[in-house]
């Protein structure tokens, strides 16, 4: 008789607790990075944490963050003060 590990879901807040709020800045437009992103992304939020993607207009056009379930904020600096005062974690990728 084998044993495997049996996968069992993980909770997407732990109970009581408010969502985790992430932040995830894209400094460029590039390629690796706004993939990575979208991954990171993706992955998030089916865990339930809260994702805000600041990035180009024209990588939320082209990578759809918001179908990932993020919600976008198009880069600029005035939006960034805003966008990460309540962020438990911001983590920036790219040039700047």
């Amino acid at each position: 008789m084998s044993s495997s590990p049996v996968s069992t879901p993980v909770p997407a807040q732990p109970y009581g607790r408010p969502p985790l709020r992430t932040v995830q800045v894209l400094g460029g437009a590039g390629a690796g990075s706004s993939a990575h992103v979208r991954s990171l992304t993706t992955g998030l939020a089916a865990r339930g944490v809260r994702v805000t993607v600041c990035a180009p207009v024209e990588a939320e056009g082209e990578y759809d963050f918001t179908g990932a379930g993020a919600q976008f904020t198009p880069d600029a600096v005035s939006a960034l003060r805003a966008v990460c005062a309540g962020a438990d974690v911001v983590h920036a990728h790219g040039p700047r």
